[in-house]
């Protein structure tokens, strides 16, 4: 690898593993809970190197990335997830090891409360790349940036403030990569959404009971029914309202190469299971849409595996040949 590469995490101790794993379902079931009452376990979103987070000032920059390149990926997880999800079994490796090996790209891995708003962790992560792009050790030529599932979105979010900002990281975004991404929102959260209202039809105090406690789910969670990136799509609105879409339609910056990359539970596409819930979260049409919505794009920019469910999509070696591919043809 290059120098200052940025090392794997150790996986050697399934105590922290359990921790990290247990910290980011915590936070995408009840992060806004959490938040709201001051929670030391409530994420706060930072770069995290070696499962600790990383001051964004030049001088602890300096310290974590020597030999930091011109070019920069940032890897954004998704729901109830930690940076710990690109992680490849029993290698160490990553989609950002990778890039840095084969691109002589910096890896850099966020972790965020994945319970808050999209469009609130969008302003964050907006907020956080442009004081890393102020504090980087050496002048960025290229960011590139890859979410799986709700960091998609979050990356989504995040453009679009830069631009209502007038922030200038985002001119440097080369190439954006949507790993099973629910641009069109998420079947699961719908299915959540009108069970709980059923459940609150029935005169029965079991029945209500269920229904609070669905509704307990964090407004990250309920964001993703229609993939609301913009506050517009959820102030002064109920977010239980049952299956109402108020989503703003929200198109792609015209600078950026963007890439798309889905799953399904089968290895034929065409099969019932497969057209019914994609990866098992996500469904194809949501993960790779087209035809006239704000995020049609080339073929050769849409990759569809086949046989991945929802979480190996974030770290499969098929999938990052697949990468390498597309950011070799780009140049």
């Amino acid at each position: 690898m290059a120098q200052g590469s940025h090392d794997p995490p150790d996986r050697s101790n399934p105590e922290s593993n359990w921790a990290d794993v247990g910290i980011g379902a915590l936070n995408g079931v009840l992060g806004d809970y959490l938040q709201s009452r001051s929670n030391d376990l409530a994420v706060e979103m930072a770069v995290h190197h070696d499962n600790k987070p990383v001051p964004i000032d030049a001088e602890n920059l300096a310290k974590v990335y020597p030999g930091a390149s011109r070019r920069v990926c940032v890897l954004v997880h998704g729901l109830c997830c930690t940076e710990s999800t690109w992680t490849f079994p029993g290698t160490g490796e990553s989609y950002g090891s990778l890039l840095q090996r084969d691109f002589e790209m910096t890896p850099v891995f966020v972790r965020y409360n994945t319970g808050l708003h999209i469009s609130e962790n969008g302003r964050s992560f907006c907020q956080l790349l442009d004081q890393l792009v102020a504090s980087w050790p050496t002048e960025i030529e290229d960011l590139t940036l890859i979410g799986h599932s709700m960091g998609g979105l979050v990356i989504r979010s995040a453009c679009l403030y830069a631009d209502r900002l007038g922030q200038d990281w985002v001119d440097l975004v080369h190439h954006a990569v949507y790993v099973g991404s629910p641009h069109l929102g998420a079947p699961l959260e719908k299915f959540g959404n009108a069970a709980a209202a059923v459940f609150g039809k029935i005169p029965d105090p079991i029945a209500r009971l269920a229904r609070d406690l669905i509704n307990r789910r964090s407004i990250g969670i309920k964001d993703l029914r229609y993939a609301n990136l913009v506050d517009e799509d959820w102030l002064g609105r109920d977010p239980d309202a049952v299956l109402q879409n108020t989503r703003t339609e929200v198109p792609l910056r015209t600078n950026i190469q963007h890439f798309v990359v889905a799953g399904t539970l089968t290895q034929n596409e065409n099969n019932i299971i497969a057209q019914m819930i994609g990866d098992a979260l996500v469904r194809v049409p949501s993960a790779m849409p087209g035809g006239g919505n704000d995020i049609g794009l080339p073929d050769d920019h849409v990759k569809l595996f086949p046989g991945l469910h929802h979480m190996s999509l974030a770290h499969h070696p098929d999938v990052y040949d697949q990468l390498e591919t597309w950011l070799r043809a780009e140049g």
